[in-house]
């Protein structure tokens, strides 16, 4: 934590980096990530932090909390959660003002980060104070404005009002703050069949198009369009999340494949990306799915 304080550019960067792939690599804490937050919330606290690691120590902060609601049901890691859970909550009060005082251009990543550590159910008393510091922001028009709405519905502001903006991406952030509007489920699965606007990801409205819709079915002609144009980065939360819904009971010789299924099956053969026979994790979305990961074989099932 020295070289945070008193360290060069370069003993600053190792330091950041030592967090960043030592104490919480891609979002997995280990039993220093606590402490390690408990230090970065007390350079904070004391101002201690070199200015130009304050970001990063924000994120990092952020990024501790998503591990905590990200993990909550992961039974590896029930130990060392709640530590972690405790500790990141101590810094908010801390990290707080952080987003009072910023400089515009820093305005939205420090609330994103504020966002995160705010969904700790410790802290659900604390996020209508937090809504009201973002609405200001967002009214001063730093930013794009679909990320500030993602932001507010995070933390529970209703966004009714916003689901007929001009704005997609705000009409959008609105639709998946409140999934259960019949307009939003509209919005939602449109939105699907496109390519996201700005300020939005094609997994958030994958994910959510599973979330809303009765079956696969509902949703089969906008899967289509994500699977035919997906790259093969998609296995998880893209094109594999729908073949994992449309198919929730894997294929069988004995169980034909329905039309929309044999629609997904033809826009993922159409998909040159996916193919590559050493691509593991491709393969293992077609065998959790019963199908061959062999691009004639499926073109032979989809007719």
């Amino acid at each position: 934590m020295d070289a945070l304080e008193f360290g060069d550019a370069e003993a600053r960067a190792a330091a950041l980096d030592h967090l960043d792939i030592a104490v919480l690599h891609q979002g997995f804490p280990e039993t220093a990530t606590a402490p390690a937050v408990r230090a970065v919330t007390a350079l904070l606290a004391d101002g201690r932090a070199h200015r130009d690691t304050v970001e990063s120590l924000l994120e990092f902060l952020g990024d501790a909390a998503l591990s905590v609601t990200s993990l909550a049901d992961d039974r590896y890691f029930a130990e060392i959660l709640p530590d972690l859970a405790d500790a990141v909550a101590q810094a908010y009060p801390v990290v707080l003002p952080l987003l009072a005082a910023s400089p515009p251009d820093r305005a939205l990543f420090r609330a994103e980060n504020l966002v995160a550590i705010a969904q700790l159910a410790s802290l659900a008393d604390r996020r209508e104070e937090l809504a009201v510091l973002v609405l200001r922001w967002s009214e001063r028009g730093v930013g794009p404005q679909a990320q500030w709405m993602g932001c507010l519905g995070q933390l529970g502001v209703d966004l009714y009002d916003r689901l007929t903006d001009p704005d997609p991406g705000v009409r959008l952030r609105a639709a998946l703050a409140h999934e259960d509007n019949s307009r939003s489920r509209e919005l939602i699965v449109a939105a699907l069949a496109e390519l996201p606007p700005p300020g939005l990801h094609q997994y958030e409205l994958v994910a959510a198009a599973i979330r809303v819709a009765a079956d696969f079915n509902a949703i089969a002609t906008a899967a289509c369009r994500v699977a035919s144009r997906d790259s093969w980065a998609g296995f998880d939360n893209g094109w594999g999340a729908l073949v994992r819904f449309a198919f929730p009971t894997p294929y069988g010789k004995h169980r034909p494949l329905t039309e929309p299924q044999r629609a997904l099956l033809r826009a993922l053969i159409n998909n040159d990306t996916l193919w590559d026979p050493t691509n593991g994790s491709c393969g293992l979305v077609f065998k959790q799915a019963g199908l061959p990961h062999s691009r004639s074989a499926c073109r032979r099932l989809a007719g």
